[in-house]
């Protein structure tokens, strides 16, 4: 949980930072930590890290972001990069040393934290449904609000963003059902 908070804190100062009202767009939830922590056991959990966390480390994954935090002239955003590449190669680690041991191969490590966080996400609708989150596509608004500060042109494809994990996970592999 605290590591999601330091995530949610470095988009909150690079918001900041660049002027955007954040606390105006963006609605912060808990959804993903309260199904992670509420549905699946403790080993479960670790296996669904274990299995972003190795989905994070390709050459498009963290690397990538980084060398666009560099690229992006933004000197925060190269300096958070640069963080939260070294702290998910950490927690690979962690992975590596402690999850792994507990299988015959990294294949079926990998195969059961896939199984797991399937489960996690089944009950978005549910949670819609509830109350307890909007799923609001905050990015649009937030967006423009960005282009008019900088006294940029909107781009179409930029603006179009709308992906939420009602059918499709973070890592963009179909959910096949919903609770």
């Amino acid at each position: 949980l605290w590591d999601e908070a330091r995530h949610a804190m470095m988009g909150e100062v690079g918001f900041a930072s660049v002027e955007i009202d954040w606390p105006k767009q963006v609605m912060v939830n808990f959804t993903w930590s309260l199904g992670l922590n509420t549905q699946l056991k403790p080993f479960e959990r670790h296996a669904v890290l274990y299995f972003i966390e190795q989905g994070l480390m390709p050459r498009n994954g963290k690397r990538f972001e980084w060398e666009v935090g560099q690229a992006s002239g933004n000197p925060l955003s190269a300096l958070f990069q640069d963080y939260d590449w070294a702290d998910e190669v950490l927690h690979a680690k962690f992975g590596r040393d402690w999850y792994l041991s507990q299988f015959n191969d990294p294949k079926t490590a990998i195969q059961y934290g896939d199984r797991a966080w399937s489960r996690v996400l089944m009950g978005w609708a549910q949670w819609r449904a509830e109350g307890l989150t909007q799923h609001r596509n905050w990015w649009p608004d937030t967006y423009r609000e960005a282009c008019k500060h900088w006294g940029v042109e909107l781009d179409p494809e930029v603006l179009s963003y709308s992906t939420t994990y009602e059918e499709v996970r973070a890592d963009l592999k179909t959910i096949s059902a919903s609770a």
